[in-house]
Formats: C-alpha cells, structure tokens, sequence
C-alpha cells in the first residue's frame, strides 16, 4: 500500500571533472530512462527522488544510506536549475515523489554563458525561485528540501559565490516554507576546510566514504524534518508517559512554545502551555499527575503540517480522545495544540446531561481543590507521612436540596466572646446576622460570626463564619462541626449551599487550633450535604 507522506528530495550534482559547466544540454534519453526505470517500483514505501547531476548519477549505493524509502536516483550529470525547470514535469510529477530533496546551483555557479560571462548570482537565485514557485503552485502538498551546493577542492576559487548563492538559497527555502540543508559543516573540517579526502581523482565529486557521509547526515535531517509513523508515535507516547512519571521538564519541553495550546475536557480548560503549566504545577509535585495510554491512534499530513487522533485509556477518566498538531522543528517534534475530550457513548447521554448542572459542577470543582490543597507539599497543613496516607476527602453526593434561601437579620452592637478551640485558646467572635431558612418543612436558625482577628485583614473585611452541627456530626461527619464561609450579604436574603461544607485542618492532623462549633449552630437534621468524616482524628 502507498504511503501517505509527502517529500521531494532534487540534489543537482556536478558532471564533469572540469572548472566550468555547460547546462541547458538536451537530457531526453536520459530522462525517458528516469521515468521508465520510475513506473516499475511498487511504490509500497515512502518515496525518495533524487533528481539531480552525476554526484546522484554516480553514487552506486544511494539506496543504502535510505534503507526504510524507496529510492529513485534521478540525477542527471550536469544539470543546472533551468534544467530541473526545463524537465520539471518529467523529474518531478511523472516521479510521483513522497520526499524531494533539490540540490541545484553547483554547476549553475561554473557556468560560462555564450558571451563568455559567468551565470550571475541574481540569474541563479531567478532559475532557483522559477522552480520553488511551480512546485508550490503544482504540488502544494510536497515538501521541498534544498541541499546546499556543495564545497569541492576543484571550485574551492569560487568560494565567495558558493557563499553567496547558499545565503539566497537558504533565504528561498524560509519564503517558501521549505528545508535548506547546509551540507558545509558535513564535508568541511572546524577550520571551514574541504576535506578532500572525501572526493575521487577528480577534487569533484565524492568517493564511497563522502558518500556515506551525506548520505547519513541527509537522512538524519529528514528524518528529524518529517518522521516516520513509528517516531511520531514514540513522541507522543514519551509526552503521555512524562505526565505519568512527574517530569514536568519534558511534559512541558515537548510544547512548540509557551502559546501553544492545551485544550482539557473542561469548559474552562483552554489554556497557553505556560498557562497549563503554572495550573498543572501541583499534579507534578506528585508521584504521577496523571495516565493516559493510548490503544489507538492517526496520522495525517498535509505538507509540512502533522497532525493525530488518538483514543485513550486512563484509570482517572475512562475512555478518552485526543487530537494534537504536531511541528517538525530543528529542534525535534514539538506539540502546537493538544485537545483531550471524553467519550460518552450515546446511551447514557441522557442520565449524564443532568449531572452537568452549573451549580454541581462548581461544587465538584471545588471539592478537587481541596483535595488538591490537601495534596498539594507546598499548601498541605499535613505532614509528608500524613500527606502519602491521604487519597482525598469523602463528599456526600452533590444535594440540591441543601441549598437555601436564607432571610439574614444584621445584629447590631453584638458583644465579642470567646469561641472554644481545640486547643485550649479561645478566639473572639461576635454574632454579625441570624440567617432564618425553610429545610424540609422546618424554620431553622443559623448564626454567622465574625472574626476580631480577621476583621483587622484587609482582604477578610467583607468575611463571614458560619460553623454547624447537625445530626451527621460525630457519626458520619466530623465530631466538633462543620464549616463554611460566606461573604456580607448585600440584601436582606442570602444563598446558604451546604454542599461547600469542609472541615478544620484538626480533624486530620495535629497542632492548630481550631473553632468548636457552638451549641446554638446546631441543626435538628442530617445535613447530608458538603465533606464527610474522617472518624479516626
């Protein structure tokens, strides 16, 4: 079956062991030969042209540095970029390349037009964008690699004009959205100096061991440009399991930059990769943030651009999906979007639509969070043995019905009195409102203190105390009360959720000092509604 990745590889080669060159020759018999030997192979890889001059023409092994492509040596000895042009349809459409590589320029520097003049840099630059152009506009699908002309002991005099045409070459690729590979620092020692021991007799063209050489560096920068299925796969994977692992270095290394995208299945999970990073940081102070393992995944591309779905399988959240865009860069693969989603099979849509309430779902948010606090080694009132025995809190399920409307009475000139704690030290509070509320059939009275302490913080003016017991306390919930916190009321009637109830950091650890609920905050019900337990502190 024909692969779907899409390359051109075009290396114009020198032909002649001689200082100048003469293009525009008539290549036809060659070319027929090209597409003829072309129309045989069962195009079952991933396919390589290399259309070019005889330094393709003459190397024997050229399959051997590309073992996982299928090869097509189309190098033409002495070809120029008006060549290429010339035999574009032939060379290149006829080929039906997945991957072409051009390496023009070299014979074009040489060349002695009729007046005896050499090809002007401008002139070489003109051919070399004539050709990008129609590429582009012929197959905008393929993308183009431009090696270098390359250095050789035989035209090392025209060194100032292989600079200059590399320089314009380069600037092409950038404005076409190509690959320029310099093959400079492949053939040349650290002092800028031809090795000629990589050529023939010639000083021009290049022996087993030069080509071997290209071959190699060639491949590694097309392999790290656009990759194989299973390299891309590899990456993926390394991304998932550096979630798994804690590794936030490559977790978040492996984004294109801090503006690219993460997508999570929350609605408000749109987040830069810096953004992700600084809400992700808690999860990674952990011992893994979290699993995902991928049991199916896609590629697809569409010239330079990668992109994924994948199904996911994860102990936290089931089935899932993900579809991610994918950048080769110099500097490897790198992730530009990622979007995670749930799978809801389409059965049980219509007893899930109901669970997504607004209000449940921010009750649910904030319960994470304390369990994120809690876990969290930066913000956990516990120890490091306390914190590697908790796996988070147990919440009575979400209670519609324990959220009232509640008629709140501002007390005024209210007395400062000493409110219990568990250690021993009182704190003082004063009654600030009676909030009065209906709760199935009953009239209750809740009173909401205020703190002397806090009251002095400028970012607690406006705080409000409301501990209880009902007749959970000490059986299924925690033995000294229940708490919650609730703003000033602006009106006469306020929203009492208890669903938000949680518990004092002394029901599971030691060393604070924590309010007793007072006996008038007691409630004659279950409010079975807001955090559970523990018993055991």
């Amino acid at each position: 079956m024909r692969r779907t990745i899409y390359f051109t590889v075009v290396i114009s080669l020198l032909i002649t062991p001689i200082a100048s060159a003469q293009c525009g020759q008539n290549y036809n018999r060659e070319v027929r030969r090209i597409v003829k030997a072309t129309e045989k192979l069962p195009h079952e890889k991933s396919r390589i042209v290399f259309a070019g001059s005889s330094t393709f023409r003459l190397w024997d092994n050229l399959a051997e540095s590309f073992p996982e492509y299928e090869v097509v040596n189309a190098g033409i000895g002495g070809s120029c970029f008006d060549d290429l042009y010339r035999y574009k349809e032939e060379l290149i459409s006829a080929t039906e390349p997945d991957i072409l590589v051009i390496y023009e320029g070299d014979n074009d520097i040489v060349h002695v037009e009729k007046d005896g003049s050499q090809r002007a840099v401008f002139d070489i630059y003109s051919d070399a964008w004539g050709l990008m152009n129609w590429i582009q506009e012929k197959h905008p699908e393929l993308p183009v690699f431009l090696l270098s002309p390359k250095p050789s002991p035989s035209r090392w005099e025209h060194l100032a004009k292989y600079k200059a045409v590399n320089s314009h070459l380069e600037e092409l690729t950038e404005a076409y959205n190509y690959y320029f590979m310099d093959c400079w620092p492949w053939l040349t020692d650290k002092n800028g100096q031809v090795d000629s021991g990589l050529f023939v007799s010639d000083k021009l063209h290049l022996n087993k061991e030069g080509n071997d050489l290209l071959g190699s560096s060639m491949l590694e920068k097309i392999r790290n440009t656009h990759p194989e299925e299973q390299t891309l796969n590899v990456f993926i994977d390394q991304w998932h399991l550096a979630a798994a692992t804690t590794d936030s270095a490559a977790y978040f290394g492996a984004f294109y930059n801090d503006e690219s995208i993460f997508q999570g299945t929350d609605g408000g999970e749109y987040w830069t990769a810096g953004e992700f990073r600084d809400w992700a940081a808690p999860y990674f102070r952990r011992e893994s943030a979290w699993t995902f393992e991928a049991f199916e995944r896609h590629w697809y591309r569409k010239g330079n651009t990668l992109w994924f779905n994948e199904r996911l399988d994860s102990p936290h959240m089931g089935k899932c999906r993900g579809v991610g865009v994918v950048r080769a860069t110099k500097d490897g693969l790198k992730i530009d979007h990622y979007s995670l989603s749930f799978e809801v099979p389409n059965e049980v849509v219509g007893d899930l639509v109901p669970l997504a309430t607004p209000e449940r779902i921010e009750v649910l948010k904030y319960q994470q969070e304390l369990d994120d606090f809690y876990t969290d080694s930066i913000t956990s009132p516990l120890t490091p043995e306390e914190r590697a025995a908790f796996h988070g809190h147990d919440f009575f399920s979400y209670n519609p019905e324990m959220v009232v409307e509640a008629q709140i009475l501002v007390l005024e000139n209210e007395a400062w009195f000493n409110m219990a704690t568990s250690s021993g030290v009182s704190r003082a509070y004063r009654r600030y409102a009676k909030a009065t509320f209906e709760l199935r059939g009953q009239t209750l009275e809740l009173f909401l203190y205020q703190s002397k302490r806090l009251m002095a913080m400028e970012e607690y003016q406006d705080h409000l105390f409301l501990p209880f017991m009902d007749k959970t306390t000490g059986v299924s919930s925690y033995g000294t009360g229940r708490f919650m916190d609730v703003t000033k009321p602006e009106g006469t009637t306020m929203v009492l959720d208890f669903n938000y109830a949680y518990n004092p950091y002394c029901a599971y650890t030691d060393g604070y000092s924590c309010p007793i609920t007072p006996q008038e905050n007691f409630i004659d019900m279950e409010i079975n509604a807001g955090i559970k337990g523990p018993h055991s502190h």
